[in-house]
C-alpha cells in the first residue's frame, strides 16, 4: 500500500568528535545497522541513506544488507543533499533520522508521522513536526517534501544548510512547525541514547552488552528500562593491574567478574604485562565480549564506577581514575587508600594501617572441580605443581623445582615457567600458563605457590599447599592464616620437608571458610556500585584531595572535612529511608522496644527538660513562638504549649502532622525543610525559638538547612537541637563499632570540639551544651571488671561521664547574634 512517505537516514563518516562512528561496532553489527533496522519498522515507500561522495563506498554494503538505497550528495550542504535526493523520488512526507541514533523509538516515529499526516488533512496544514521530550537520540523529524525544497531555495544561512530542519523551524513566519510534547510513555528528556562522543559510544555498547542482539531492534520500553539501570547510568569498569612484575592474578579476577556482570575492563595501551593478550584470549573463549575491553576511560559525561585491582595504587593512578561516580578498590594496600570510596579485602591481609569497609575471603572464586578423596598430612605425593602466577619476580620457581625434585624423586613435577637450557631432573616437565588452572588444580597432590589466589583455590580443591617466601610480607601472611610455608628464599631440603610434613599443608581453615555457597564477586561489586557518594553537608564542595577517612564499615564510609571539620558519611550502599508511619512505629519499636506513640509521655518529659534549658538562656516565654522542625507526633510541641509558648510544627510525615493537627490541635504543616516557605505556611516571617530534636543529622544539605534556620530566627533568638555525639564514650572507646551502629540515615556526626566553629559561620553562637545519654556500662573498664549498676564505681563513672561530657548524645543551645 502506497504511503507517500520516504525515510531518509542522514550519515557521514567525517565526524570531528568521533570519526567513523556509523561503522563502529555495537555487538556484531555497526551503529548504522542498528539505525536502519529501527527505521525499517516505520512504514514508507522508500528507504534511503543520504551520505557524501567519500563515505558512499563504505556505507553502501551496510545499506544493501538492510534493504536501504544509498544516495550520495554534498558533504557540507546537507540540505541540498536532501533536496537532490527528493527530486529523484515521488514522496510527500519525509521522515528524517540520523545515523548516530541506534536506539530510535520506531513506535514514536510511526505515531508522530500519523499525527503529522492527520494535521495535513481536511484543509489543515503543517510543514514540520517532531516529538519533544524524548530521550536524546530517540526521535525523528517529519516534514513535507515540497516545503523543504522551497525552504532550501529561500535560505542562505549556513546553519540551515548544514542541519536541514532549521530551514523550516527557524523561519516560522513562513512555515507551520509543531513541536509536539511526546506522549507520557515516551517522555523522558533527561535520558540520553545518542552517540556523539566516545563516552556515548560506551553507553551504547553497555546497552547492547546487557541486552544482547536477539531482541534488536529494541522496543522503546526496553530501551527506557535499560537506560534506567544503575549499571547503564554509571558503568562498572574493572581496572586490573597489567604491569610487569605484579602477576596475572589481578587480571584473572577482574575478567572473571566481568563475564558475569557484563562490566567493562580497562586495559590501557601502556600495559607492560607480557601475558595480557594470552589471558584475554582465554577469557574470550569463556564468554567475555571483545567490546568489554576498553583502552580509554569515559569522560565526565558518563561517570563510571571504577573497580581497581592493583594491590598498590600510585598517586598518579588515582589521578587517572579521579573522574568517577565511585572508586572501589580490591585488596588495596597503598598509602593512598583514603582516595577510595570503598575498600573490599578479599585476600586476607596483614596488619594494614587502614581499615577496609569489608573483609570477605568468601568472595574468592572457588573451583568447581575438587578432589574426590580428602588427603591427610602423610598422604603420598605423586603429582606436584609449582606455579607462581604469570610472573615470578622473586625468581623462586627453579629453586623450588630443584628442591622438590630432590625430596620427591618419584613424583611428577610440573613447573609453570620456561625450561632452562640445562636441567638434570627427569621427573620435571615445564609448561606455559595452564589454561583454566582453577578447574585443573585438583589434579595435583601438592601445589607450591605464593600467597595469593592460587593458594586459596588449591586449598579449596583439597590439595596440599606450600607457600614460598616471595616477600617478607608473604611469609607473615602465610604464617598468620595457617598455611605451610618455607621461611627463606634458599628453599633448603630441610625447610621443604618440614613444610611438607606439616599438617598446615592442607590449609583446612580456608578450605572450610570457602566451602559454602556465597555471593560472587560480580554480584558484590554490583551491590556496592549502586551506592552513593556524598559531599560534606556543610561545605557541599568536592575537595581537591579526598577528605581523610574516619571509619569504614560494610555499607558506609565516613570522612572528616578538611575545611570545616565536620564528620560526614561520604559513601553509602544503603537505600534511603522514607519517614512514613512505619518509621515511627515498626522501625522505632525495633530500636527502642516500643512505638513512638507509646513513648509519647516520656519524650514529652524530655521536651519539658529541654525547655528548662532554653528558659535558662532565654527567660521570657510569654507571647513567644517556637517552630519545631521534624516535630513527628508532637510531644515537644505539647510540652512547649504547656510552658506558655506558641508552638508550630513541620514534618515530612503526613500521618504525623495529621496527629499533631487533629489530636493536639497545634498548627503544623507537612513540608520538607529547608524548602518550606515559613511565612506562607504560618504567616510568620521569623521565630523566637527554632528546635530540632534528633533531626539535624538526617540532612545531606546542612549548609542550606543552617542558612535557613539563621534566616527564620530572630536576632537574639534561640536555636536548640540534639544529636548523637561523636565524642561520647561509645565513639571514644570503640570508634568503628560506633560508626557501624550509627543509623544509616545519619549523614553527619557532630563533635563538641567542632560544633562552635561550624555554627558560628551561620551567626549561631553556642550558649549551652548539655551532654546526655550517659552509659557507664559502655566504659571498657566497667565491662572488663563487670561493675554492677548502683555500685560506688558505677556512680563515680556516671559522674565522670557527665563531667567530661562523654554522653553518647548531646543537646546544643545557640543564640543568633546580629550581624
Amino acid at each position: 500500500m502506497k504511503t507517500d512517505r520516504i525515510v531518509i537516514v542522514q550519515c557521514r563518516l567525517s565526524s570531528t568528535r568521533l570519526p567513523g562512528k556509523a561503522l563502529m561496532k555495537l555487538g556484531s553489527k555497526t551503529v548504522l545497522d542498528w539505525v536502519l533496522s529501527s527505521m525499517h519498522k516505520v512504514k514508507a515507500d522508500y528507504y534511503y541513506v543520504a551520505t557524501d561522495e567519500e563515505s558512499y563506498p563504505q556505507l553502501l554494503p551496510v545499506c544493501e544488507r538492510n534493504d536501504f538505497k544509498c544516495f550520495k550528495g554534498s558533504l557540507t550542504d546537507v540540505l541540498q543533499r536532501f533536496v537532490d535526493l527528493l527530486n529523484t523520488v515521488d514522496a510527500k512526507t519525509v521522515i528524517r533520522a540520523t545515523a548516530d541514533n541506534p536506539f530510535l523509538f520506531y513506535e514514536a516515529a510511526e505515531e508522530s508521522v500519523c499525527e503529522f499526516e492527520e494535521k495535513n488533512k481536511k484543509g489543515n496544514h503543517c510543514d514540520y513536526l517532531t516529538y519533544s521530550g524524548l530521550p536524546h537520540g530517540c526521535g525523528v523529524e517529519i516534514f513535507l517534501s515540497d516545503s523543504i525544497k522551497k525552504a532550501a531555495e529561500e535560505t542562505q544561512e549556513a546553519y540551515d544548510h548544514e542541519h536541514v530542519g532549521p530551514a523550516l523551524y527557524n523561519h516560522r513566519e513562513n512555515y507551520v512547525c509543531d513541536f509536539v510534547p511526546a506522549p507520557v510513555k515516551y517522555n523522558f528528556p533527561a535520558l540520553r541514547a545518542t552517540i556523539d562522543t566516545y563516552s556515548d559510544y560506551l553507553r551504547a555498547t553497555n546497552i547492547v552488552n546487557t541486552l544482547g542482539e536477539e531482541k534488536a531492534p529494541y522496543s522503546y520500553d526496553l530501551v527506557l528500562k535499560t537506560l534506567s539501570l544503575p549499571q547503564i547510568a554509571n558503568p562498572v569498569i574493572f581496572a586490573p593491574s597489567v604491569v610487569k612484575g605484579r602477576g596475572t592474578g589481578h587480571l584473572h579476577r577482574c575478567l572473571s567478574a566481568a563475564i558475569e556482570s557484563k562490566a567493562f575492563v580497562y586495559i590501557p595501551e601502556s600495559k607492560s604485562l607480557a601475558e595480557t593478550e594470552a589471558v584475554l584470549s582465554a577469557y574470550f573463549e569463556k564468554g567475555l565480549l571483545p567490546s568489554q575491553i576498553i583502552s580509554k576511560l569515559p569522560d565526565e559525561s558518563y561517570l563510571p564506577v571504577i573497580v581497581t585491582d592493583r594491590f598498590c595504587l600510585s598517586k598518579e593512578e588515582y589521578q587517572e581514575f579521579k573522574n568517577n561516580k565511585a572508586l572501589i578498590s580490591l585488596d588495596e594496600s597503598s598509602e593512598y587508600a583514603d582516595y577510595s570510596d570503598y575498600l573490599l579485602d578479599i585476600i586476607p591481609s596483614y596488619k594494614l594501617k587502614r581499615r577496609a569497609n569489608s573483609e570477605e575471603p568468601c568472595l574468592i572464586e572457588k573451583p568447581k572441580n575438587v578432589r574426590s578423596l580428602p588427603q591427610s598430612s602423610d598422604s603420598v605425593v605423586n603429582s606436584v605443581l609449582v606455579c607462581l602466577g604469570g610472573e615470578d619476580p622473586a625468581g623462586l620457581t627453579l629453586p623450588a623445582v630443584k628442591t622438590a625434585a630432590k625430596c620427591l624423586p618419584h613424583a611428577k613435577i610440573t613447573a609453570v615457567c620456561e625450561k632452562p637450557e640445562s636441567f638434570s631432573f627427569g621427573n620435571v616437565e615445564f609448561s606455559g600458563p595452564i589454561k583454566d588452572l582453577k578447574e585443573k588444580i585438583f589434579e595435583y597432590d601438592l601445589v607450591i605457590t605464593h600467597y595469593g589466589l592460587t593458594a586459596f583455590e588449591a586449598a579449596c580443591a583439597g590439595c596440599k599447599v606450600i607457600l614460598l617466601p616471595t616477600t617478607k610480607l608473604h611469609v607473615k601472611l602465610a604464617e598468620k592464616y595457617g598455611f605451610a610455608f618455607i621461611p627463606n628464599s634458599k628453599i633448603t631440603e630441610e625447610d621443604f620437608l618440614s613444610a611438607l610434613n606439616s599438617e598446615k599443608t592442607l590449609a583446612s581453615f580456608f578450605a572450610k571458610e570457602n566451602s559454602a555457597e556465597n555471593t560472587s564477586l560480580s554480584q558484590r561489586i554490583t551491590e556496592i556500585s549502586e551506592g552513593k557518594n556524598l559531599l560534606c553537608p556543610v561545605c557541599e564542595k568536592n575537595p581537591l584531595l579526598p577528605d581523610p577517612v574516619i571509619s569504614r564499615n560494610k555499607t558506609r564510609t565516613y570522612r572528616r572535612c578538611r575545611t570545616c571539620g565536620m564528620v560526614y558519611m561520604s559513601y553509602t550502599c544503603e537505600k534511603e529511608k522514607k519517614y512514613q508511619k512505619a518509621y515511627f512505629f515498626e522501625d522505632y519499636k525495633k530500636q527502642y522496644g516500643r512505638t513512638y506513640e507509646e513513648d509519647f509521655d516520656f519524650i514529652k518529659a524530655q521536651g519539658s527538660r529541654r525547655l528548662e534549658n532554653i528558659h535558662s538562656i532565654y527567660p521570657v516565654f510569654e507571647d513567644k513562638n517556637i517552630l519545631d522542625i521534624g516535630c513527628a507526633y508532637g510531644p515537644f510541641l505539647s510540652a512547649a504549649s504547656d510552658a506558655g509558648l506558641k508552638p508550630f510544627g513541620t514534618d515530612i510525615s503526613e500521618d504525623a502532622i495529621s496527629y499533631v493537627q487533629n489530636k493536639l490541635g497545634i498548627p503544623a504543616v507537612t513540608s520538607a525543610f529547608p524548602e518550606i516557605n515559613i511565612e506562607a505556611e504560618f504567616g510568620i516571617p521569623q521565630f523566637d525559638i527554632v528546635s530540632m530534636w534528633f533531626v539535624i543529622e538526617h540532612f545531606k544539605n546542612l549548609d542550606q538547612v543552617l542558612s535557613k534556620i539563621s534566616a527564620i530566627l530572630k536576632n537574639d533568638g534561640i536555636f536548640a537541637f540534639s544529636t548523637p555525639s561523636g565524642e561520647g564514650i561509645s565513639a571514644k572507646s570503640n570508634k568503628d563499632s560506633f560508626y557501624e551502629k550509627s543509623p544509616t540515615d545519619h549523614y553527619t556526626i557532630w563533635e563538641l570540639s567542632q560544633c562552635e566553629s561550624i555554627l558560628m559561620k551561620y551567626g549561631l553562637k553556642v550558649e549551652k551544651i548539655v551532654s546526655t545519654g550517659h552509659h557507664p556500662e559502655r566504659f571498657p573498664f566497667v565491662q572488663k571488671r563487670n561493675i554492677k549498676k548502683g555500685s560506688l564505681l558505677w556512680n563515680l563513672t556516671d559522674k565522670y561521664s557527665k563531667l567530661m561530657r562523654l554522653g553518647d548524645t548531646v543537646e546544643i543551645y545557640c543564640r543568633k547574634i546580629a550581624k
